[in-house]
């Protein structure tokens, strides 16, 4: 397979946002490859930065549903940016009612990945919310212990980098 960019200049392709990169040339019958059918891939070619950016602008736009793989080729830790739009939409599927187990995945990413200095400031998310019609009976008390943990793992990741520190 051949692709021609004809006269598009390589700053313009790299312009492109991920949402409108289409297949160039792909025949009739034809798959496309693999690396377009998986964004992950694609956001590998970014800069560390742009990259935390982006898939923060995907979570706030899309939630958490199908940003697994696209966290795991963020750079550790997450961006600020990156880590606050994790935790808001960890906050917005508690606040909904569902259950913490639903989003496991990512919160294990987010105990491994979050910056560890954020811990304090995710306190106030490990107390029992009111839960609200229509929330899965005894959510919130499932949030909670998942956001202990989280809490938990990040103040054990800041004594560790302490210990490690030289002086």
């Amino acid at each position: 397979m051949t692709c021609c960019f004809t006269d598009t200049a390589s700053t313009e392709i790299y312009a492109v946002s991920l949402h409108d990169a289409l297949p160039i040339s792909v025949t009739a019958g034809e798959a496309a490859p693999a690396a377009w059918r998986d964004p992950a891939k694609l956001l590998s070619a970014l800069p560390a930065q742009e990259r935390a950016e982006w898939v923060a602008e995907f979570i706030a736009s899309h939630g958490l549903s199908d940003a697994f793989r696209l966290l795991g080729v963020c750079t550790v830790p997450w961006a600020g940016s990156l880590g606050r739009a994790v935790v808001d939409a960890l906050d917005i599927a508690r606040d909904a009612g569902s259950y913490p187990w639903s989003f496991s995945g990512v919160m294990g990413l987010a105990e491994r990945c979050l910056d560890p200095t954020q811990a304090d400031r995710l306190e106030v998310l490990t107390a029992i919310p009111d839960e609200s019609e229509g929330a899965a009976p005894g959510a919130g008390g499932y949030w909670a212990e998942a956001f202990q943990r989280l809490v938990g793992t990040l103040r054990l990741r800041a004594a560790m980098q302490a210990e490690l520190e030289p002086g």
